[in-house]
């Protein structure tokens, strides 16, 4: 390993004066061998070693240096060497790091950190050039990431991650606090979750993996932020992600399009059981499958819509059975809801103009789905519950006549000879539960869906069809009998059996009030 002489360490970035005195770590890089590297002090003078040459007499190689902020043969420095020297990429450059940063901020005790490498050429650094190369790259970062803590003790833990064209940064400090080992331990135990996160985003395409980050232990956390900004295959995205008691609110946007996600942890008292909550989320699943399908939607990023929408949905099933145990809903009021928490979720791709002779043809897809429950008097004898879903789709796209053959439209009349398809599709649910006196009075369910699409025939440039396709259902139907016999019976199998079946009686009989996109399978 190379050596690293002792060095002045750089005050944190946030001061405004800042003096630094680095050491650099010389290598020459070369096709057939590397020369000893050179450990240097900036401000002497360097006697470089000879030049390589190879076997044909030019010359085999260029001298890099790099120069570290602070002395360190630990795990993390390493990490940041190993990087800048592999790859010029966001996710090359953030392998590991963010794991290593977290893990030795947790067995440091929450010490603060600062850590960085720069590339400073084939020359002699000079101490005011690297003092703001590095400021120039903690504040104008070409990719960069932040992970933000709040402990149940009020103590706030902040982690940064910047990446330049010539250096690699980390940053690590504990605020308005110190972290007890519970703590502490905690935050290690997050260090591959919150790595895997990195590695999900960055890559190609981006993948959603949080992982256990998403269940937080309230009693060691009360939030979590995480925040992203990276170029990946030179194209940026940017990834926000905020959980806290009121809300789990993701947001991520790239060249393909913008997902946003909006949970309501408050209405954690309406989560149904594992069961339950598992055949909702195949439900949602499965109709977003059917959207893009229909709309002819950008598969890589549905497939990150659908990985929020699992993974922002996933419980904690300790912290479920507190949640049971203290909801003023009783288990016949969650029993026809959806089990899920409220939430607002969208999907959205750029607008796109493929078609230069009718520019007012625009490709597009939006869908959104959503989920919003009022309770009236809870917990009380004459309380109410009513619960709404719906989606919707609205897109268009362009089709070429000719399966056999790719579809290139210009300003030429024999290009034009395509199908323009428009789609607008709305979907919902209301599901509604009332009682008097404490005895169950009311149990319906209202499901409602209209599809319509649109198709204009080209041929030639010239108009030949022009057909709109309007399907639609509405169906009420009143489940009290249906959730009696459902609840005379579980408490049947639990005298005789000890044993539950009200998930398994309820399965076959969710489609009569779950959202239904399709009215095909409202009617039947």
């Amino acid at each position: 390993m190379n050596a690293i002489t002792a060095a002045q360490s750089l005050p944190p970035v946030y001061t405004p004066a800042v003096s630094v005195q680095v050491k650099a770590i010389e290598q020459a890089v070369s096709t057939t061998q590397t020369s000893p590297s050179t450990s240097v002090t900036l401000g002497e003078a360097v006697t470089a070693p000879p030049p390589i040459y190879t076997a044909n007499g030019t010359l085999g190689g260029a001298q890099v240096r790099y120069a570290f902020e602070h002395e360190s043969t630990d795990k993390l420095s390493s990490t940041l060497l190993d990087n800048i020297q592999a790859s010029a990429s966001a996710g090359g450059r953030f392998k590991g790091l963010g794991a290593a940063l977290l893990a030795q901020l947790a067995a440091n005790g929450g010490k603060s950190i600062s850590q960085s490498v720069l590339t400073v050429g084939t020359e002699q650094a000079d101490a005011g050039v690297l003092k703001l190369q590095l400021e120039h790259l903690r504040a104008h970062p070409a990719s960069s990431l932040s992970f933000n803590l709040t402990t149940a003790s009020g103590a706030t833990i902040s982690l940064s991650l910047a990446s330049g064209e010539k250096g690699l940064s980390v940053i690590a400090d504990v605020h308005n606090g110190e972290l007890s080992s519970e703590e502490l331990e905690g935050l290690a135990a997050m260090a591959d979750d919150f790595q895997s996160a990195i590695d999900g985003l960055t890559q190609v395409p981006p993948r959603l993996q949080l992982g256990n980050l998403v269940k937080l232990d309230s009693s060691l956390f009360s939030s979590l932020q995480l925040n992203a900004s990276l170029v990946v295959s030179g194209e940026l995205q940017t990834f926000d992600l905020s959980l806290d008691d009121s809300a789990r609110k993701l947001a991520l946007n790239g060249p393909s399009g913008r997902v946003e996600m909006n949970l309501d942890t408050p209405s954690a008292a309406l989560l149904g059981s594992t069961a339950q909550r598992q055949a909702a989320i195949d439900s949602y699943l499965s109709q977003f499958d059917a959207a893009l399908k229909r709309g002819k939607g950008d598969a890589n990023l549905m497939g990150l819509f659908k990985d929020a929408f699992t993974q922002l949905n996933a419980v904690d099933e300790r912290k479920q059975a507190v949640s049971e145990r203290v909801s003023l809903l009783s288990a016949t009021d969650r029993a026809l809801l959806s089990g899920l928490a409220d939430f607002n979720a969208s999907i959205s791709q750029p607008t796109q103009h493929s078609n230069p002779m009718r520019l007012e043809e625009s490709d597009r897809f939006e869908y959104q789905a959503s989920q919003s429950t009022t309770i009236k008097n809870a917990g009380g004898v004459n309380r109410s519950v009513q619960q709404e879903q719906q989606a919707g789709l609205k897109a268009a796209y362009h089709q070429g006549l000719n399966p056999l053959t790719n579809m290139q439209l210009g300003l030429d009349k024999e290009s034009q000879n395509y199908r323009y398809h428009e789609i607008n599709d709305q979907s919902s649910s209301s599901t509604r539960l009332a009682y008097e006196n404490n005895r169950l009075v009311q149990a319906s369910a209202t499901q409602q869906a209209s599809q319509s699409e649109r198709v204009r025939t080209y041929v030639n440039a010239d108009l030949v069809d022009d057909v709109t396709t309007p399907t639609s259902a509405t169906e009420t139907h009143d489940l009290l009998n249906l959730l009696t016999d459902a609840f005379r019976d579980e408490r049947l199998a639990r005298q005789a059996n000890d044993a539950s079946i009200l998930d398994e009686t309820l399965q076959g009989l969710r489609s009569r009030w779950q959202l239904q996109s399709n009215p095909a399978d409202i009617a039947r």
